[in-house]
This record gives C-alpha cells, structure tokens and sequence, in this order.
C-alpha cells in the first residue's frame, strides 16, 4: 500500500491514531498484537549442521573418507589416520568461512535508532524505537534515527539523509503537504520518511505506518534472502577438477582392483593395492593448498585495504569483466568540498578536498589569505558557516578521518571557515544564534538570524536564483552599490558555466535588522545585500583516473551507477577519464530511459566500455547486474547502502565501503573496502590475477605430482608380475603430499605477477583449467617425473644391493626423487621464460619452503622413530646421487619442452 499518496485523515482512522494525544494503551497492545515488535529478523538460509556436512560433500573428500575407513578396516591404521586429518582440516576451513557468510542480514538492525521520542496518552515520553507500532506518533529533530517508516503530518524545514536507501547523495527534502496520485520511487516521495535513514535538519512529527519487515528496509531483507548467490569461478573450477578425478580414479582402482582379483590376490592385497591407486589420483592436499593460498593472498589484500570475506571471492575478482560502481562514496568522496568563492568582485581559489580543514584560500594573484589578512573579507568567509547548522568533527574512536554532522554542503562552510583560521566554537560565541528560517523547496533559501556586538545580522544562503531575486545591492570593491539588471545576469551568468561543470553554486547574502523581539521570513529574505557565491562538488577520491585507465588496459568495462542526476554524472565522467574508445563520451541512461528499454537495447549498449546510469533505483541496479551475468559476464559491483544489498548478493563479487558503507552492505558483500576507493578496486583485480595466476600452476603441479605417484604405482604393478617389490607405500604417496607438496605449492601464492598481467583481456570464465592442452602438459611432466622416480628404484633394489634393508631404502629413494621431481616441475611451471632467469630468486617465501620441505625430509628419511612409522631408511652420501638426478632429468626435459613452445609461439606470430 502506497501511503505516500493517501489522504492522511484515511492513514488516521486506518492506525485508530491520534494527531494530539498519541496511541493510549490499549490500541498500542492491539497494534502490538497485530503488527508485532518493530524488529528486522535476520535469518539464516542454512543452518550450522548443514554447513557443516556440506564441507563433506565434495567428491575428493568423499573418496578419502572411504580410502580412510578401507585403511582402518585393513589395519593401516596409519594411513587411517593421515587421511582423516586431512578431510577434518579441510572441512574445518570451509566450514568456518561458510559460517561467516550466511551472516547477511544480522545487522540491518543496527541501522535502526534504538530510542526514540513518542506522544503517548498525551505525554511525550522516549521509548525503544522496538516498542514502536504502527499508529504511534513519532516526533523527530535534528540527527535523530528514524526509527520506522513515517508518514509526516506536520515538518519544518525538514530533510533526511536517505543516502543508504536511494544512492542520492545530498539530504532529501521533506514537506508534510506534499501530495500526488502518482505512482513514486523512494527518492521522489516527500511527506514519508523511512526506517534507518537520519534527520539532517529540521523538525517534524508524524504517524508510523509499517514497522519491522514491513518497513522498507524490511522489504529489502526479505527480498535479498530469495537471491541465490552463484558459485564463484574457482569454486566451478574446482568442482570440475573433483568431477573429472572422481570418475578417472574409480575407474582405473576398479579395474587394478579386478585384475588382482583376476590373478589370484587375496581380497586384502588388492584393496591395499586400489587404495594406494586412489590415494595416488586424489590430490588430498588440493583442498587445504588452496584454503591456505587463499587465506594468504586475503591477508595480502588486506595489507592493501581490501578485506575479503569469502577467500574464493579474491579470485573471482580476478576473473571480473565488468565493475559497476557507485559515483558517490568509491568514485567520490562523498564530501562536499568548497573549491572557489566570488566576493566583493574578486575570485578566491581554496585548496584541500574533503571534510578536513587542511588547505588555504588565495586570492586572484595566489595570495594565502587567513585570519589576519581577511580584513573586510572575513564577514563572506564566516557567513556560510554562520548560516548553517552542519558541522563537522575530527576524528574519534568511532571515526578515522573528519566527518561531518548534519547537512553535508552545510558541513563544507565549516570546512572553509576553519581553512580560514577560525575555530567554529569562537565564532559561535561572537555570533550567537537568535532564529532560523530552514531552507525549503519553495524559497529556496536559508535563514539565520543572529547577533553581533550591538548588531542583528540576517544571514541567507541558497540557489543562486533565489538569492539574487531576494537582493537589492551588491558588495564590489569594499563598498555598497545597487544591484543592477546586469550585475544579476552577468553573476548567473557565472554561476551557470561553474553548474554545467558539475559544481553546485551556493549564493550568500545578508541584512541589518533592527533589534526587536521577533522576525518575520518576509522581512528578513527581503531588499538583501549580495555578497557572492561558492562553488563545490563532490571530489574524486584520489587515483581514481589512474585506476580507469588501468582497468580499460586490462579489458575490462566500467559502468558507473549513481543516484544523481546526469549532468553531475557526466562531468564527473568527465574528470575521471571514464571515456569510450577514441575519447567518446559514454551514454547516458537514467531511471526513466532504463524501464523502458528491453534487455535486448541493454544487451547492445552494454557492448561499450563505459557506461552511466543515473537516478536509479535498487531494481534499476539489480536489473543491471542481473542481465550482465546471464550474459556471461563476471561483475563486481560496488555499493555502500541498504539500497545495494540486492545487488551486493546477486552479482559474482559484492564489493562493499568499509568507512561510509552501511553495515548491512558490508555484511552483504563478499569485499569491503577500507579506504572506499575506487582505485582499491583495480588493486584487488590485479591482486585477483595474481592469486588465479598462481593457483593455476598449484593446480597443474599438484596433479602432475600425483600422475607421477600413479606412474610408480603402475609401474609396481607390470614390475609385480616379473617379480619386482611395489616401488611406494601408499602411506609415503601421502607423505609426498603432505611433506613435500603442501607448503610449496601454498607459497606459489606469493608468486610475482608477470608485466603483462594488468594488459590482457580477463580470462574466459567458462574455460575450465583442465583443457586439452593442460592435460597434455599434466601428463607429460608426470609420467617424466614417475619414469625418472621409478627408474631410481630400480637402480637402488637392483645393482645397489649392499647392506640390511635394502627395499626400505630404494623405496625411501622413489620416495625422495618423486619430491625432487616436483621442486624442478613447480619451479618450471612458475614461467615461461627459462627457470634459471631473473625470475627464479623472486619468490623468497618458494625457497624457504624448499628447505623446509627438505628439513622434513630429513627426519623422515634419518629418525629411527619415523622410519619405523613411515618405512623409510637412512640414506647415504651417495644414494643422493639418484634423487638429485631424477630431478635434474625431470627439469632438463621440462625446459627443453618449453623452449620448444616458446619457438612455436614465435613462428605462430611472426
């Protein structure tokens, strides 16, 4: 129900309100009863025990609980052990980061005011804004919350901030006698006020209509708990790898498992001999490697201001084709800034953006001017501030950088005045305050009156339209002279080229009045002298234009949302560089434009790099995301208010404000951004190629690893029928992993990117890891390292056949070649240039890892303790001689591989 445009006498009798006394008792304990509390529920769409069971759901875990459990069954209860360790660890991790996501909605509440000031049985009493019903009478000032939707029933000079619902970010203006019969977005509707917003000036009163889930914010959290949220990139990815090896290693254990049987095995050697097949196709640390290497690339992230709340979302964001962003509060600041004033007819510049009062005022001939040096300038300097509320304050513990109170172009006067060396405690004193007249959309114009010495000052500010109309005389040259017909056009004149270029002009002027007890509007805003303009916008946040123009290199599109309207969007466009191909300026498409376009016009616009849309709606966004993804593309998309929670969910990677951003946004999104910059964004791209970069060559290098474990494994079986031992336990396949695997392949992760990684088109989502050509590779660097670990066996078990144990010792040596083999494969693997260039020694945490790995290798192969558990053997001097050379084998064939590539490449472009 619309209550924006009924008749308010109809809401009256429909709540059983009461304008004068307020709700009694029991009409408030029907309503209750009715309604219910005034309380957003968030719920959870799983709960704790289905999350957990879903991180032992996937296809490779599964195959190791069922290898875990045949262990135990067998009486390899070592191998039991390990493989359960490993599937608890993993479904540990996942389950955690699980859990922090299904935190969606949990905090809408803490938009709402938790207090709030009612008329009850006729006393006006401060309740918690959850006993609010519908019905109540609300009254409202100044910086309060509102604590459920509103309709007004009387206001003055009222205006909200409605930021996190609409987008828009300047106050919305409210009139409690507006009316229509039209059919309203939230931005447009002025005698309601909605729940989670905040008063930014003025006072009004007015009956609550819809409470809790009701409300619109209600209506947001109900809605966004039907989005499904896709599956990231890496997530398909991994599910096509567990598919893929699920079906191969069933396959051929089954075979094995059959042959055996077939020549006579017992039942419990060939499932010892199917279990060690498994146990080589399944990659069992895959899991936890990429857990761990997301975890670390998160922390990276984080070093640059980028908090990731879901690891897989790192490289989503990696894989992203198009960002659409937010203008207000990412692209800018969301401060109003004051960059030039005109008075007394001269042009002053100020420097410094935003709220903080760092940066000076100059004159024409780039003088700083400051308290001192003001002279008969300092009553223009303070009459901005003098004539607003707004505010603005340093930084405190529950803010990091100066912000603003009330009104934020009101708080960008207080900026200026203290730029001009005033604090504003002194000049409230000096000018005390006797009334106001608050701006409203009629006048257009701001009033306050306040004393001086012996003088009463009336202080208007307002659209230069308004201002100029009200004005009889001017300020030129230190002296009072009429305000002619020309001097007005020639100031608007001014004024219009300053707003065609995205800078709202503020007019100021004032007037003596004669001391007396009471002042009318009329006479106050009349026959008033005019003392200049200001000029201020919205600022880019810093780099910015740098970050366009590096996403444009690297492929990708920008479209740029907003809820303002299409000029200030174009000219911040504009400013930013957010251009076509060939410095075309990019379309513009508002609310309006938007519905009644089909999906099919969208789908042809959306072929250009950039794009705006302004004054749009939440369905506008979510519209937009929407049709982007099933188009194919990956979007990230940026927002900072309730109003973005819809799409925040809906899109491949959510990205939220961590300093302005709404909690519900944050909680929403899958990252959040510390310092609300646009720029961040490019940096966690880039940091997201990287991270994929990476994990594809984790990816490829564990699997080569584990068809060099089956090589063996297949090679002991052929070998068994000519009387050759099994060349490796199943038990050191998993030590492999574990030992030799995990910590490098993790520290692949702190891999440097290559030059060119920000200047190629973004990969192709629906290319899966394992093409044709990565198998071939996966299969040749296996069975290389397989053939040069077995063939090291052979040697040990058959001509260095001196000494007690001598099995022990040749499989403890397949054992150390296989590893060996997967150091030379993974420092191949990490370029495509030689491996012994400038690229070898830079990644310092790889070579720790080695020798890490190696220092485990060590106890493993010389502790009594561990050669009893893990069947190894001490190794002499010159058995390393086999090891080392399987492994210098392996990397002379990779690099001759690659050389060979390398030259095909080159004759396919020359």
């Amino acid at each position: 129900m619309n209550f924006y445009n009924q008749n308010i006498d109809d809401i009256i009798a429909q709540f059983n309100a009461n304008t004068k006394s307020g709700l009694d008792e029991k009409a408030i304990q029907l309503a209750r009863n009715k309604y219910g509390t005034n309380v957003l529920k968030a719920s959870r769409s799983r709960n704790v025990l289905k999350m957990l069971f879903v991180q032992f759901a996937s296809p490779l875990v599964l195959i190791l609980i069922v290898a875990s459990l045949v262990s135990f069954f067998l009486g390899e209860e070592r191998d039991g052990v390990i493989l359960l360790m490993i599937v608890v660890l993993n479904a540990l991790i996942g389950f955690y980061q699980e859990w922090k996501a299904e935190n969606i909605l949990a905090s809408l509440k803490t938009l709402v005011a938790n207090k709030c000031i009612v008329i009850r049985e006729g006393s006006t009493i401060e309740i918690f804004a959850d006993d609010l019903v519908p019905g109540d009478l609300v009254k409202l000032s100044e910086g309060d919350g509102i604590p459920a939707d509103i309709r007004l029933i009387d206001s003055k000079d009222f205006s909200t901030n409605e930021f996190i619902l609409t987008g828009e970010s300047l106050p919305s203006n409210k009139d409690y006698l507006f009316s229509t019969d039209k059919t309203l977005t939230i931005a447009d509707i002025k005698n309601c006020i909605f729940m989670g917003t905040t008063v930014a000036r003025g006072e009004a009163m007015g009956i609550v209509y819809a409470t809790g889930i009701q409300t619109e914010i209600g209506k947001i959290s109900t809605s966004s708990q039907k989005i499904k949220i896709a599956d990231a990139p890496i997530q398909i990815e991994i599910a096509d790898v567990a598919k893929k090896l699920t079906v191969v290693t069933l396959i051929i254990a089954a075979f094995l498992f059959g042959i055996r049987l077939l020549l006579h095995d017992s039942l419990v050697l060939a499932l010892v001999f199917s279990i060690s097949v498994a146990a080589a196709m399944v990659p069992e640390g895959l899991p936890a490697q990429i857990s761990m290497s997301l975890a670390l690339a998160v922390g990276r992230l984080a070093k640059r201001k980028a908090i990731v709340k879901k690891m897989a979302s790192a490289q989503t964001l990696g894989s992203a084709t198009v960002i659409a962003s937010d203008k207000t509060g990412t692209i800018t600041k969301n401060e109003m800034t004051i960059t030039g004033c005109y008075f007394n007819g001269e042009s002053f510049s100020v420097s410094g953006l935003g709220y903080e009062p760092l940066g000076n005022i100059l004159n024409e001939e780039g003088k700083i001017l400051n308290k001192e040096s003001l002279g008969d300038l300092k009553i223009f300097f303070l009459s901005g501030f003098l004539s607003s509320t707004g505010k603005i304050s340093p930084p405190d513990k529950y803010h990091s950088s100066w912000y603003c109170i009330g009104d934020p172009t009101e708080a960008s006067f207080a900026t200026l005045t203290m730029k001009a060396g005033y604090t504003l405690e002194e000049i409230e004193k000096d000018y005390p305050y006797v009334k106001a007249f608050r701006f409203d959309s009629f006048r257009k114009r701001a009033t306050i009156i306040r004393k001086h010495n012996d003088k009463i000052i009336s202080i208007v500010k307002g659209s230069i339209e308004s201002v100029l109309e009200a004005s009889t005389k001017i300020i030129t040259n230190g002296k009072i002279d009429e305000l002619t017909a020309d001097n007005k056009k020639q100031i608007f004149s001014m004024a219009t080229v300053f707003s065609q270029n995205a800078l709202r002009v503020i007019a100021i002027a004032f007037k003596d009045l004669e001391l007396k007890n009471d002042y009318s509007i009329d006479e106050v805003e009349q026959d008033l002298t005019f003392a200049g303009f200001v000029t201020m916008f919205d600022p880019p946040n810093e780099g910015v234009k740098e970050a366009i123009e590096s996403v444009f290199k690297a492929h990708m599109k920008v479209f740029m949302i907003t809820g303002d309207n299409e000029i200030t969007a174009k000219a911040i466009a504009k400013n930013i560089g957010l251009m076509n191909e060939g410095n075309e300026f990019p379309t513009v498409i508002n609310s309006t434009a938007l519905q009644t376009m089909s999906d099919d016009d969208l789908k042809t616009v959306f072929q250009k790099r950039a794009l705006l849309f302004s004054r749009v709606s939440p369905d506008d966004k979510l519209r937009i995301v929407d049709l982007l993804m099933r188009l194919g593309e990956i979007v990230a998309v940026t927002g900072d208010g309730v109003n973005d929670t819809l799409s925040l969910k809906r899109a491949d990677i959510g990205v939220a404000m961590g300093k302005n951003g709404s909690k519900v946004a944050q909680e929403a999104a899958n990252m959040i951004l510390l310092d609300d910059n646009f720029a961040t964004i490019v940096i966690a791209v880039k940091e997201g190629r990287i991270i994929f970069r990476n994990f594809e060559k984790t990816i490829k290098a564990n699997l080569a690893c584990n068809m060099a474990e089956l090589t063996c494994v297949l090679f002991g079986f052929v070998g068994s029928f000519l009387g050759v031992a099994t060349p490796i336990l199943a038990v050191q396949i998993l030590l492999i992993d574990l030992v030799g695997e995990l910590l490098p392949l993790t520290m692949l992760t702190y891999d440097p990117p290559e030059k060119n990684i920000m200047q190629t088109p973004p990969r192709n989502p629906k290319e899966k890891i394992l093409t044709k050509n990565a198998m071939r590779g996966i299969f040749f660097s296996g069975i290389v390292m397989g053939i040069a670990a077995y063939g090291a066996f052979l040697y040990s078990f058959f001509i260095n056949t001196t000494g007690i144990g001598n099995y022990e010792k040749a499989i403890t040596i397949t054992f150390v070649s296989i590893i060996f083999g997967q150091f030379v494969n993974i420092l191949s693997r990490r370029t495509d240039e030689n491996v012994l260039g400038r690229y070898l020694l830079s990644n310092r945490n790889l070579l720790l890892s080695f020798v890490f790995s190696i220092i485990c290798i060590m106890l493993i192969v010389y502790l009594p303790l561990l050669n009893l558990y893990f069947h190894t053997s001490p190794l002499q001097i010159m058995d390393w001689i086999l090891p080392i050379s399987a492994g210098a084998v392996c990397l002379f064939l990779f690099e001759i591989k690659k050389s060979i590539k390398r030259r095909v490449n080159l004759n396919s472009i020359i």
